[in-house]
């Protein structure tokens, strides 16, 4: 989000432009300037108006293996408290908020906190910030995020696209646990971003209703693990897998109808699985993203 704020000609220098993390620093960008971050506890708050706020301050999925639900919740909790500190003194900031598809639980119903405190979190601070926009008359975009591919990854042994191509790189066997069927949907991050703020931008006050990332294509970890392989010009015949046709499937592919619509009313062209392999690649490798 920032690389593309500072393409529109948004900036730090401009006051048009802030970015915060969980300490201070600075964000070193592909034509290799930098932009500072300021420490998200302490920030001085927004003030006036026009401001489309990226709200991506949470807790990940991976935490809740090493925190006791409990601090969990209390630092979810704290960080939310933060980020709504941010906004209270700007005038009706158009909000954005990146929740999850690990909301919907079994069936479908919000999942319990004893089973999966992070999507149980995210439809919590869903609710939270869609009072506080309809309080304050601001407009709330929520897109419940399932998969992402292209550039800027993080968190990389976490997720199966980099994992996949991590692997294929690195050489040896490319090793698939999953003995079912595991079907994903990908959008690339750069379309992501803009159809975030596309829809930020022409919400009307309080919140709209949230809708799943999903891209064009449904594809199943296997076949995504060839077509890495093809891209990459390694043997498939380095895949390792034992299926059973009988084992669970998994499927984690977000509803799309709305996110494609919202990709035509851009006027943009859908970014296809082809096109997402191959800039996750460029950019695990070290190569120029198209």
């Amino acid at each position: 989000m920032v690389e593309m704020a500072t393409r529109a000609g948004l900036t730090p220098d401009n006051g048009r432009l802030r970015a915060f993390a969980s300490r201070p620093g600075r964000m070193s960008l592909e034509d290799g300037t930098t932009v500072g971050l300021e420490a998200l506890a302490g920030a001085a708050p927004l003030a006036g108006g026009d401001w489309v706020v990226a709200h991506f301050a949470a807790l990940g999925k991976d935490r809740t293996a090493d925190l006791p639900v409990t601090d969990y919740v209390a630092q979810s909790e704290a960080l939310h408290n933060v980020a709504l500190r941010l906004i209270a003194g700007a005038d009706r900031p158009r909000l954005i908020f990146a929740s999850s598809g690990a909301v919907y639980g079994p069936n479908g119903r919000p999942p319990a906190l004893a089973d999966e405190p992070y999507g149980h979190m995210k439809g919590l601070q869903e609710a939270a910030l869609a009072d506080w926009c309809e309080e304050n008359s601001a407009p709330l975009t929520i897109c419940r995020v399932f998969n992402v591919g292209g550039p800027y990854g993080n968190k990389l042994e976490l997720y199966a696209l980099s994992s996949l191509i991590r692997a294929a790189l690195a050489g040896g066997d490319i090793s698939i646990r999953a003995r079912g069927a595991v079907l994903r949907s990908y959008v690339h991050v750069e379309e992501l971003m803009a159809v975030l703020v596309g829809r930020a931008r022409s919400a009307w006050a309080g919140a709209s209703k949230p809708f799943d990332s999903g891209g064009v294509e449904v594809v199943e970890i296997g076949d995504l693990a060839a077509m890495v392989c093809a891209q990459l010009g390694v043997d498939p015949a380095r895949i390792v897998r034992q299926r059973d046709p009988g084992a669970p499937v998994s499927r984690y592919a977000g509803d799309g109808a709305d996110y494609q619509a919202a990709v035509g009313e851009l006027g943009l062209t859908p970014i296809g699985l082809e096109a997402i392999v191959s800039d996750s690649i460029a950019s695990l490798s070290g190569r120029s993203v198209r």
